[in-house]
């Protein structure tokens, strides 16, 4: 058997920089495979043993001075043999560093095809493939995955679209073939009809395949074009796809996705198009000038604002005292300079979305002290509005702000410090994340609800404030395991609780409402959907981004707890840390776990606000209604290229 994943977020991934600049997110397997036909080999054994040696030599050998390198290390049965390909324009260090990540993903952490023999991995710039048979004797192109933009160029557009993308994938080929590393790039103009102006194209080979085999195997990926990028209609041709393969590969795109060289074909070149080094000196004539005017303005303005802001600082620093009262401070610089050691490492926590986090000791005892970094998005004025309502936010279940320094261009708030770190933190730790019994996951839960109920209902009528960053990272545990909100550095303030407002989608991936990436207006029920997730990682023991397999298809978390409670074997979901005594809760947990797929539901208005939700998990005798089917439900891309490709319910996974 053969167990293929595919993750939902990277559709997701995908989207616009714009969206991507506002999202946190990090980096993960485009597609895997664990094959059950290699076995599986035991921690400690001398498989594992050999298998992390040659893990080793591998990341130490890649990128210098080529992308490709096999080993193997052992004597049969324990014998492993592997490579790995760094795309042609990730070289050096960084094809060295991402590969380092991806072995220790996959073998020291399991995040990954724990204790499977035969592991192929695709990454955006890299692969790596390892097993107990010698696959460096093996040319055979499986397995392969398929990938594509499901925009369409269409009608005689389209038709004149996929003629170009043909002859500049045949050009690439070509080249790709007799170079030395087996690669090739191509850039193909195609006029402006129907939104592209341009073709873009990437073909690679292993490069111990010799030319001609290399040819062969990239023509069989070609020949699969037209049956996984056409359209619905005869003419469309969708604007981008991929094909990958242990051995060879190829992308063709609209947009720019790889490093140009001189060594990239420029096909069918507009007579008044201008060439590499024109448009080099006219960007950098260009650029010059207006950075010269632009810092001549900024320095004009920063003087007027810097005398300005002196004065404001005096009497905002008053105001907001008096405004907020004896429960927040404002420290100096000094003060916070000297309870971090200068910002000291050896006192640094963590790195949130707007900065670090440190640990400090101040006249009013241990802190966490959260400093605002110069890319932070978050302007002088928003800063003091957050402190305004943040500061007044009184509640058990409400990470406390202490006070803020704003000095010498430094915006940072100090927050009350949590022994036990975050529910993320435990989550990583397997011993840590085994002891917590389900009374504690029941009171995080819990004490999570209360929260979001304070904050939708704060000054109700006149305002409330949606978090829209609720995550594990989010949720700090005291000294006795209580949980608390944190972050609310992209939390947004409205005029009431059931008004939905429109906005730039904010927040971390795999924890947004589907809305919020449609573009849609979003409400309070954006945090509820968040908690949802949050309630089926606490029961289950996995991220949301987990693939499960199950009836030949690979779901996310939400979709395999939907799977399981409509076929009534929810029980299934429990993570298997919880004692057998805890699992006699069973009936809790499964009411927790309906209760989560209410909250996860697509239609934002099927979903209960948080009063529902607090009333349902404290009244146990409370009937509850049958949920609908969750956002981010998909279907697996089918093995039959005519077939129905990888949807997600907001979404289609882009190449």
């Amino acid at each position: 058997m053969l167990i293929q994943s595919l993750f939902f977020v990277t559709a997701v991934l995908l989207l616009s920089s714009a969206t991507a600049d506002e999202v946190t997110a990090e980096v993960i397997p485009l597609y895997y495979t664990c094959s059950d036909d290699g076995g599986r080999y035991r921690d400690n054994s001398t498989y594992l043993s050999n298998l992390k040696s040659l893990a080793d030599t591998l990341v130490a050998n890649a990128g210098t001075p080529n992308s490709f390198t096999p080993g193997a290390v052992g004597q049969a049965p324990d014998a492993v043999y592997g490579f790995v390909l760094c795309r042609g324009d990730c070289t050096g260090a960084s094809c060295r560093d991402g590969l380092r990540k991806a072995f220790d993903d996959t073998v020291h952490k399991g995040f990954v095809c724990p204790l499977y023999k035969d592991v192929t991995i695709y990454y955006e710039q890299y692969m790596l493939q390892f097993s107990g048979d010698d696959i460096r004797r093996n040319f055979t192109n499986r397995p392969a995955w398929v990938a594509s933009n499901m925009n369409n160029v269409t009608g005689e557009t389209g038709k004149r679209y996929r003629e170009k993308v043909q002859k500049l994938i045949d050009r690439i080929m070509d080249a790709a073939a007799n170079s030395p590393g087996r690669y090739g790039t191509g850039k193909a103009w195609f006029g402006g009809e129907g939104g592209v102006t341009t073709a873009y194209g990437l073909l690679q080979c292993t490069p111990d395949l010799q030319a001609d085999d290399c040819r062969s195997c990239l023509a069989e990926l070609v020949s699969l074009m037209p049956g996984w990028f056409s359209g619905d209609e005869p003419n469309d041709y969708r604007v981008g796809g991929r094909i990958l393969g242990p051995r060879c590969n190829l992308r063709y795109e609209k947009e720019l996705f790889f490093q140009e060289t001189n060594a990239t074909l420029h096909i069918d070149v507009p007579k008044n198009h201008l060439g590499r080094m024109e448009i080099l000196l006219l960007t950098i004539a260009a650029v010059l000038s207006i950075i010269i005017l632009i810092s001549l303005l900024a320095w004009i303005i920063q003087r007027r604002k810097d005398s300005k802001a002196r004065n404001e600082l005096e009497e905002w620093t008053r105001l907001i005292t008096v405004e907020i009262g004896t429960m927040f401070s404002h420290f100096t610089l000094s003060e916070i300079r000297n309870a971090t050691d200068n910002f000291s490492e050896a006192k640094k926590l963590g790195e949130g979305a707007f900065g670090p986090v440190y640990r400090g000791q101040l006249s009013c005892g241990i802190v966490a002290i959260k400093r605002l970094a110069a890319y932070s998005r978050q302007g002088l004025e928003q800063f003091r509005n957050e402190i305004r309502f943040i500061a007044k936010l009184q509640h058990l279940n409400l990470v406390k702000l202490v006070g803020c320094c704003m000095q010498q261009n430094e915006k940072i708030l100090v927050y009350e410090y949590m022994h036990n770190g975050s529910l993320d933190d435990i989550f990583k730790d397997v011993t840590k994340w085994a002891s917590i019994t389900w009374p504690i996951r029941q009171n995080i839960i819990d004490g999570v609800a209360q929260g979001l109920l304070y904050i939708h209902n704060f000054l109700q009528p006149e305002i409330c404030i949606i978090h829209r960053d609720l995550k594990p990272s989010n949720i700090l545990l005291d000294h006795q395991m209580n949980p608390k909100i944190s972050d609310f550095g992209i939390a947004m303030f409205s005029s009431s609780a059931t008004e939905s407002q429109g906005t730039v989608p904010m927040g971390t991936l795999g924890y947004m409402a589907p809305e919020c990436l449609c573009g849609s207006s979003i409400s309070v029920k954006f945090d509820v959907y968040s908690f949802g997730v949050l309630i089926l990682e606490i029961i289950s023991g996995r991220k949301v981004a987990t693939s499960f397999r199950r009836y030949k298809r690979s779901d996310n978390l939400i979709a395999y707890a939907w799977q399981l409670w409509e076929d009534g074997n929810s029980k299934q979901l429990i993570d298997n840390s919880l004692s057998v005594e805890e699992h006699h809760q069973e009936a809790e947990i499964l009411r927790c776990v309906q209760i989560a797929l209410l909250c996860v539901q697509e239609n934002p208005e099927d979903r209960p606000d948080m009063r529902e939700v607090v009333r349902i998990l404290s009244n146990k005798g409370t009937q509850l209604d049958n949920p609908n089917q969750p956002a981010y439900f998909h279907e697996p891309i089918a093995s039959n290229p005519t077939s129905t490709q990888y949807l997600t319910a907001i979404h289609v996974h882009t190449a």
